[in-house]
Order: C-alpha cells, then structure tokens, then sequence
C-alpha cells in the first residue's frame, strides 16, 4: 500500500515538473538575462513549496513525537524523497538538449 502511494507521488510530481520545464524551455535561447533568471525561478518554485512543506510537517512532528510511533517520520521522509526525486526526474527529462 505505501508503495504504491510513493510511486502515485513520484509519477504525480515527475509530469507536473515535466510539463513545467518543457513549458518554462521554450524560446529560452530568445529570452534576455533578466528574463532567463525569471525563468529559472518559476521552474525552482515547486521544490521550494515542497521543502517548505516538508519543514513545517518535520516542525510539527518535532513537537508531537512523543505522541506519535517513529514510522510517520519516516513516512514524511519517504514522501518527501519521492516528490523530490519525482519533480527532479521531470526536470531531467523536460530540459531541451540542444
């Protein structure tokens, strides 16, 4: 069961950062620098709200482990490293190697 949530995570963030950098790769070549670093921003912005996210729920988890049995920590982590390794596969894989 876990497995196959971890694999709907990474496959989930792997085509909405797929689609995000083939979108964000086009005409990059035509862009200014001011617009290149604008572009490289928005194609970062999903890792960042993850990391956050990540953060917050290793804060919370901080203060109410003692409640809490050890796996949910490890759940977070192995949520967190799919959906990082999920939005880098699709960066990888969105990126124009021209």
């Amino acid at each position: 069961m876990y497995l196959t949530a971890f694999l709907i995570v990474v496959v989930l963030s792997a085509v909405v950062s797929l689609r995000r950098s083939m979108n964000l790769s086009r005409n990059f070549e035509l862009l200014g620098p001011a617009q290149r670093l604008a572009v490289r921003r928005r194609a970062i912005w999903p890792a960042g709200c993850g990391l956050i996210c990540m953060l917050l729920g290793w804060i919370v988890l901080h203060f109410v482990q003692d409640k809490l049995v050890l796996s949910v920590t490890i759940n977070l982590t192995a949520f967190s490293a799919a959906f990082f390794g999920g939005w880098f596969l699709g960066v990888i894989g969105g990126m124009d190697w021209d």
